[in-house]
């Protein structure tokens, strides 16, 4: 059974809709996902919300990274920060 307790963050109560269902599929893909798969995941999504004319802010960014993370490992951290820093900045 997958872990939704990250949908009763608080942060999450003053995000637009639209960019809740895309972050709500955006967890259901990433779920299981290698470090690796999950900056590519990352990518496809701001390809998504471009295409819906939304852009998720910094710290709506910041808080779908903390969620992406949460369950991971300090090395599987490590690397994905190392992949995000090399990342094309927006």
């Amino acid at each position: 059974m997958a872990d939704t307790s990250w949908m009763n963050n608080p942060k999450l109560k003053n995000v637009d809709p639209r960019k809740l269902a895309i972050l709500l599929d955006v967890m259901k893909e990433a779920e299981g996902k290698p470090t690796d798969k999950l900056v590519q995941l990352f990518m496809s999504t701001n390809k998504r919300l471009k295409e819906q004319n939304l852009t998720f802010d910094q710290n709506e960014t910041d808080l779908m990274l903390e969620i992406l993370t949460k369950n991971m490992t300090p090395k599987e951290k490590t690397q994905f920060e190392m992949i995000k820093k090399m990342m094309p900045k927006r």
